[in-house]
């Protein structure tokens, strides 16, 4: 696996994070990581494991007496993030002080909108099962009422490309539907023919062209991008790509269904 960052030392033995899919080897690489991942960092982050990484195998007991002397005191999660990130040595104090400003934020943001910020770092890093799980655990709660339909919307909408990009069709329709309904956006509309169109499920495309007013036009359109990006993947496919995706695919799944 790739490291994060460079760094000027670091051990042979790595923590691994199973949220980026990646291990980190030195004090500078963790102080990246929080710094750049803040969303994803909860207090199960800081447990013994960790500290016990950071005091044993890095050689930092600075960093790891002061975690534990800040969880002795029941200290916020952003002093802890805050702590490590001005003694890993990686940041300059200016940059130290645009973190204090990205914790206040996040501070100010409701739990289920951070919810929504770790499921979306996590899309991005096609962790699509994890995303999933958290998107349906904001969906599986009573409304929010300080978040507006938009907000909702995006949920559902981003549980749609989710449940998509693991060709899982069927149940990304249904979430775009719900998506549509709340944020009347052309994109989230036209994934919902996308999928009809790509199932060929012709009832479906016809009860959702007519439910929506899609014209013949649009489909038209989507259906020729859709068989152009099918042409592009054909011409660029080969077995050795297949098995190595596959090979992939079956890794992730495993890392994220056991997390």
């Amino acid at each position: 696996m790739n490291t994060i960052a460079l760094c000027t030392l670091h051990t042979e033995k790595p923590f691994y994070i199973k949220e980026i899919n990646k291990n980190i080897y030195s004090i500078e690489e963790l102080g990246y990581y929080l710094y750049n991942y803040l969303y994803l960092i909860d207090d199960e982050f800081f447990g013994e494991v960790l500290i016990n990484y950071i005091e044993h195998e890095l050689n930092n007991k600075t960093i790891s007496s002061g975690l534990r002397q800040i969880i002795e005191n029941h200290g916020a999660l952003g002093e802890k993030i805050s702590f490590v990130i001005k003694n890993c040595g990686y940041y300059t104090e200016k940059e130290a002080e645009k973190l204090e400003n990205h914790l206040v934020m996040l501070s100010s943001k409701t739990a289920t909108e951070r919810v929504k910020a770790k499921a979306d770092i996590l899309m991005e890093n096609e962790k699509f099962n994890m995303a999933i799980n958290y998107y349906n655990s904001i969906l599986g709660k009573a409304v929010n009422n300080e978040l507006d339909d938009d907000f909702y919307g995006d949920v559902y909408n981003n549980l749609g490309v989710a449940y998509a990009r693991l060709f899982e069709y069927n149940q990304a329709v249904i979430a775009f539907r719900m998506a549509y309904r709340l944020n009347k956006n052309i994109n989230t509309l036209e994934a919902i023919i996308n999928c009809d169109l790509i199932t060929d499920n012709l009832e479906n495309l016809k009860r959702d062209t007519d439910k929506y007013n899609v014209s013949e036009a649009v489909v038209d359109r989507l259906k020729k991008r859709i068989e152009e990006r099918e042409r592009r993947i054909k011409n660029n496919w080969s077995k050795e790509k297949e098995d190595k995706y596959i090979r992939k695919c079956k890794k992730e799944y495993i890392i994220e269904v056991n997390s």
